[in-house]
């Protein structure tokens, strides 16, 4: 029997960069929740395919819930968005039939 996870949005602060942190707790089971930040460099805030700040969160959230779910360990308690996460959520999206 497998254990659940709980994965919650805490919120976002802008990093020196001028990118933004994400941060997130985390709890597997019952273990004391941990927070885990996931950082979006500066670069997927600006140009034509730009994310929104709320865009950004989504994305984040979506990403580490598909890694708590094919990882057999907990996450990194800090790790990167990449242009794949971006695409794979705004892939699956559109799917979904969302609309941006």
């Amino acid at each position: 029997m497998s254990s659940k996870s709980t994965v919650r949005y805490l919120g976002y602060r802008t990093l020196p960069d001028g990118g933004r942190g994400f941060d997130f707790s985390f709890a597997h089971g019952s273990a004391k929740p941990t927070m885990i930040t996931i950082e979006a460099s500066p670069a997927f805030f600006q140009g034509p395919d730009r994310i929104a700040i709320q865009e950004a969160s989504a994305i984040c959230y979506e990403t580490l819930k598909c890694r708590v779910q094919t990882d057999s360990e907990s996450p990194p308690d800090h790790f990167d968005l990449t242009s794949a996460d971006v695409a794979q959520h705004r892939k699956t999206t559109k799917l979904l039939g969302s609309r941006r």
